[in-house]
């Protein structure tokens, strides 16, 4: 296990969480790329029973590669930060690109992005060359009743023949990643010619690595040539427990927009 990372079982905990983050170091892990084109959003802990998820503070990294038709390769390696707290308040802190200051250099920019369960708001702010010293906190709408839908059964369907996709599993054995084990599994799709109008059949591979005693994901990997291209997320640093106040502050520099506040009371709705 890697010093200064602590891991506890999750029958321990009692925080419902998503993610959330800490200052990100001064520069990536690769040269400055102007547009970071695709993140993946993925939890690292799965909800338990009771709606619970840990507390924690990690550090992920991402990569990506994309094979363009001309021979050309686009490819970055960044790093994130992820946090969720006691009461269920999560934040996450990634790099959106970079571009030249007034020195000539080029400094990162970043995007913190929290969300409160508790007072149902986003709150956003934009750090580097170009941002606006403005945080600015959403204001979720309250929730509506949809209206209610036929009776799906008595509607007739004309029938159609299901697409039966041909997948493979693979069982991959086990590695540490963050300091725990991790059992790796992965699942191959093949999709036949002309089903999206392709010439040659088409490959989908999705990697993805567990700590099944804390129900955490560790790594994943999808390669997919539909779309942007391989994409890495894993996790380099795990820590479980409550993470530091100080992540959730925005700089003190700012100011604060709120849209959409809701009434303290109901003297104070307007019509």
């Amino acid at each position: 296990m890697r010093p200064g990372i602590r891991v506890v079982n999750l029958v321990l905990l009692a925080s419902t969480c998503l993610v959330a983050v800490r200052a990100l170091p001064a520069q990536s892990l690769s040269p400055c790329v102007h547009q970071i084109t695709f993140n993946m959003e993925r939890e690292i802990f799965a909800v338990t029973r009771g709606n619970v998820r840990a507390a924690y503070t990690a550090t992920v990294k991402q990569s990506f590669e994309q094979k363009l038709m001309d021979g050309n390769t686009i490819h970055w390696t960044v790093e994130a930060v992820q946090a969720c707290d006691e009461t269920g308040r999560t934040m996450r802190q990634h790099i959106e690109g970079c571009d030249a200051d007034s020195g000539g250099q080029s400094p990162l920019r970043i995007r913190t992005s929290i969300y409160d369960p508790v007072s149902k708001t986003d709150t956003s702010w934009s750090t580097g060359p170009g941002s606006m010293a403005l945080t600015t906190v959403f204001h979720q709408p309250e929730p509506f009743s949809p209206p209610i839908p036929p009776d799906w059964k008595d509607i007739p369907r004309t029938p159609t023949a299901r697409y039966k996709p041909q997948i493979t599993h693979e069982d991959l054995g086990t590695r540490t990643l963050a300091g725990m084990e991790a059992t790796g599994t992965r699942q191959t799709e093949i999709v036949p010619a002309g089903f999206y109008g392709n010439d040659l059949p088409l490959k989908i591979v999705h990697e993805t690595w567990m700590n099944v005693q804390n129900h955490a994901t560790l790594l994943a990997i999808d390669d997919d040539p539909r779309s942007f291209g391989r994409h890495t997320w894993e996790v380099e640093s795990l820590t479980v427990g409550a993470p530091d106040p100080a992540l959730f502050t925005p700089p003190a520099d700012y100011k604060v927009w709120e849209q959409n506040p809701r009434p303290q009371t109901t003297a104070d709705a307007k019509p």
